[in-house]
């Protein structure tokens, strides 16, 4: 995905991103509008660029941008206020992981299944609940 795609799946503007960069605002704009080859950019303000948006440099310079909130499985439902609180707790801060886009996720959910696997064993939480903790929140 180009940077001007990205930024318009993530409700970023042009001028919030150049902010955010200390990269003059139109040539943010050249790129976006593809009037700049990413290419032929300096590298400090690809490195800029690519460090306020939180994605790697190489993932920018290949177009490799994915939006945040492309961690959890939406399509599995589970009633999160029937979980200890502990887990509870936890699995807002996997949303707030998932919500930046942070890959920290699969290490945060990776210890969330370890702890839904105490409550597994402990009888807290049965299985088909466990279940669907490791299919809506995946260690990657």
């Amino acid at each position: 995905m180009v940077l001007g795609e990205y930024l318009e799946k993530t409700g970023t503007s042009v001028y919030a991103l150049s902010k955010r960069s200390d990269v003059p605002y139109t040539t943010v704009l050249s790129i976006c509008r593809g009037k700049a080859d990413m290419e032929e950019c300096r590298l400090g303000t690809l490195r800029a660029i690519a460090k306020a948006l939180g994605v790697s440099l190489n993932d920018l310079i290949d177009g490799k941008l994915t939006p945040a909130g492309h961690f959890i499985d939406a399509s599995v439902e589970l009633d999160v206020g029937s979980l200890p609180l502990p887990l509870q707790r936890f699995i807002k801060e996997l949303e707030e992981y998932d919500q930046n886009g942070d890959p920290a996720f699969y290490a945060a959910a990776d210890t969330m299944l370890l702890m839904a696997d105490r409550y597994l064993h402990s009888g807290a939480i049965n299985s088909k609940t466990y279940e669907k903790l490791a299919t809506k929140y995946p260690i990657g």
